[in-house]
């Protein structure tokens, strides 16, 4: 929000700050124009009804400065308008004294109270113009006032005192001016501070939506792209566990047989990876009901080490689970499982031969605690939150993950739909380690 004391305007406020400018100076020009009309026809009428002579050559007068408020007018709207602010001042009271001293000279024995009648137009004229002049031109043009103010009543005649009165009258115009022309530019800022912003509010909403429909329709290709690619590759993985079947019992050779696992376990890998960006879809949009059942922490991570077993035998990293028999938590029995497997795939993927995975279960502050430990290099602190995010990876190519960098991503929204969390912690023994931290269950089972 734009509040400034007065003095400049910020540069995104710049041009509407010119434009409202533009717009007090047409308004003046405006005023100038009608007041210019009404006062030609008022000496109109009074040189119809006198026939003086003298009404004739104001009317002269009158008549020019309607033509230089005519053309000022048409000028309004252009910059030249705001460069030449100083000359209708000056014109204003070049014509207002001019005017007077002719009425007076006119009325004679009335003259003191046209001159009465003078401080007031240019009480107004001070007044008006402090909505587009700066403080020092209308402290020049109250000076010109007073001045011109003191010889029309010195013409007629009007008492010392009273000039100094009508002096300290205008002087109040003046401070009344500069105040009027602070407020205006004031407000004028204020105003286009908040246009502005309403409008860079109103564009980055449309760009939002923009982005927010391309996203949508690229997530929408992709899912398409993937679900059709299902098909296929079910008929590929049929093929390849036929062939495979069929190498085993004709004794083919070990690198045939070789060479069909290895097309199997990619063409399985691709499929497990396939099913894993749909369900991650369908986490994000909570299209998926979780089927939350009792389930024993040892039986969960049994399982997941039995999957994991032969991946790790071909590296010779043994995997153990630390988990008491009584100590029970809620999952999904299809997606938890899924998310196990992801952090042991993980795990093997960056523990050197030799090493070693500990899947440990305890409960601690009312919470089931569920860690996978694994003697990998240790993920950098500056990678730990970041490695859960959609398609983000390590910083180094040690730490990159294999696929989209959905897998860990697919671990935060498994654990996040349980209510849980998961993160990167330092333990005490383990270079790596990802703990899973879950409600504890109100009603605790009994084991079978």
């Amino acid at each position: 929000m734009i509040s400034p004391p007065a003095p400049s305007a910020p540069e995104n406020t710049a041009p509407q700050a010119e434009s409202e400018g533009l717009r007090l100076v047409s308004f003046s020009a405006g005023v100038r124009l009608l007041a210019a009309f009404v006062f030609l026809g008022l000496g109109l009428l009074s040189w119809r009804l006198s026939r003086d002579l003298a009404w004739r050559d104001l009317l002269m007068a009158v008549a020019a400065y309607t033509v230089v408020a005519a053309i000022l007018f048409a000028l309004r709207r252009r910059k030249v308008g705001a460069r030449i602010a100083l000359l209708p001042v000056a014109l204003d009271l070049a014509a207002a004294y001019a005017a007077l001293r002719a009425t007076i000279a006119i009325y004679g024995d009335a003259g003191q109270i046209v001159a009465g009648l003078g401080l007031g137009v240019f009480v107004l004229i001070v007044v008006f113009e402090g909505l587009t002049l700066q403080r020092p031109f209308i402290i020049a043009a109250t000076i010109i006032a007073m001045a011109e103010e003191t010889l029309l009543l010195h013409q007629a005649g009007v008492w010392p005192r009273h000039v100094l009165l009508a002096c300290c009258v205008l002087g109040l115009a003046a401070g009344v001016g500069v105040l009027v022309f602070e407020r205006t530019r004031r407000l004028v800022y204020e105003a286009t501070g908040i246009e502005t912003a309403r409008k860079q509010l109103a564009q980055a909403r449309a760009q939002y939506n923009e982005l927010a429909r391309l996203q949508r329709d690229k997530d929408s290709l992709v899912q398409l792209i993937v679900h059709d690619m299902r098909g296929p590759l079910s008929a590929t993985i049929l093929s390849l566990e036929f062939l495979s079947r069929e190498l085993k019992r004709q004794r083919s050779s070990q690198d045939m047989l070789e060479a069909s696992e290895d097309a199997l376990t990619s063409a399985t890998n691709v499929a497990n990876m396939i099913t894993q960006i749909l369900d991650t879809n369908k986490l994000e949009e909570g299209r998926i009901t979780l089927n939350l059942v009792p389930s024993s922490t040892r039986e969960i991570l049994d399982l997941a080490r039995q999957q994991a077993l032969s991946r790790a035998q071909s590296r010779s990293i043994t995997i153990d689970v630390d988990a008491p028999d009584d100590l029970f938590m809620v999952a999904d029995r299809r997606l938890f499982p899924r998310l196990l497997d992801n952090l042991l795939s993980n795990a093997l993927r960056y523990s050197p031969k030799g090493g070693r995975i500990l899947l440990v279960a305890t409960e601690s502050g009312g919470e089931v605690v569920l860690s996978v430990h694994n003697t990998g290099e240790v993920i950098p602190i500056a990678d730990r939150e970041k490695i859960f995010a959609k398609f983000q990876q390590g910083e180094t190519e040690t730490h990159r993950m294999f696929g989209w960098g959905l897998g860990l991503y697919f671990c935060r929204l498994v654990a996040e739909a349980h209510s849980g969390r998961i993160a990167v912690e330092d333990v005490v023994g383990w270079p790596t380690s990802f703990v899973i931290r879950l409600p504890f269950p109100g009603s605790v089972p009994s084991p079978d």
